[in-house]
């Protein structure tokens, strides 16, 4: 049996490919029912299948954390080929998937005493998860154990900074971020908000703009102030919005020494409580651990 295995759920928005090249096993965050079918992310449902969602029926679908049952049926499977496993689940503020996670390594420990399992909370998502993710899988790589490599992921989560860009307010009702009322209003005047991963793992808002030009020269802004370095690996992350996010990687690349470089989707879930355009820009330096 290999030693460590990575895992990482969809809000983590690490493209296949590059999760299959650094070994990293990605298991669904969350199902989306509409119309009285559920479907689960990453499996029976794509980004671009739940934007159709989105714009069919904005007020429809109930988005709702994955199922303890579910996951354990992921980790069942793993186990048939690793005896350490390390998951890295986004913020336990934003999302269920963590606590789901700690009930699933409960009956996990019973039934397989001899396979090791962790939980690292990154208290973050989308691209600032996934940058977590991918320093704890070049970890694993190296050899380390279960325990150091658990460590990695703590000592990055700690270096790594996240901005999120709401092209509209009008889904964050979906995320229980803003009563309905008070989303469509924002979204009716067309203010758009740029907030940032607080230290609690929570989305704190720290901008109002007036348009998409303005959130990404403030998200730029905002990571030149908290990143103490122009010298930094960036992961962005979009909700349907590939034209935007180019747009941002080009205002990266300009103001800083890019150490990577990694865009994709957003995952169904996420995307559907960030709603079409959102941007989210991962970022942390070179580490040393």
């Amino acid at each position: 049996m290999a030693k460590v295995l990575v895992v990482t759920d969809t809000v983590a928005c690490l493209p296949k490919a590059l999760a299959d090249e650094h070994g990293i096993r990605i298991v669904p965050a969350s199902q989306i029912t509409y119309e009285g079918k559920t479907y689960l992310e990453g499996v029976n449902i794509s980004a671009r299948e739940a934007y159709d969602i989105i714009e069919k029926g904005p007020d429809s679908f109930v988005t709702a954390a994955v199922t303890p049952a579910i996951l354990l049926g992921e980790f069942r499977a793993i186990a048939k080929d690793y005896n350490s496993i390390l998951f890295i689940t986004l913020s336990s503020a934003l999302g269920a998937v963590s606590q789901a996670a700690t009930v699933v390594s409960d009956t996990f420990r019973k039934e397989l005493p001899n396979v090791e399992m962790q939980i690292v909370d990154t208290k973050t998502c989308a691209g600032a998860e996934g940058l977590i993710a991918l320093a704890a899988a070049m970890a694993a790589k190296k050899g380390l154990g279960l325990r150091l490599v658990a460590d990695v992921a703590v000592h990055v989560r700690g270096k790594t900074g996240g901005f999120v860009y709401f092209d509209t307010l009008r889904y964050t009702s979906h995320a229980g971020r803003m009563s309905k009322q008070i989303a469509r209003a924002a979204s009716l005047l067309n203010i758009k908000q740029v907030s940032r991963m607080s230290d609690r793992g929570t989305m704190e808002p720290v901008a109002k703009v007036r348009t998409r030009a303005d959130g990404i020269n403030k998200i730029v802004e905002l990571i030149k102030a908290e990143a103490g370095t122009d010298t930094l690996h960036f992961m962005v992350s979009h909700a349907d919005a590939p034209d935007s996010a180019q747009a941002l990687v080009d205002q990266l690349q300009k103001g800083f020494k890019c150490l990577s470089m990694v865009v994709s989707d957003y995952g169904p879930g996420l995307g559907c409580s960030t709603g079409p355009g959102a941007m989210f820009v991962g970022f942390h330096p070179k580490l040393d651990w």
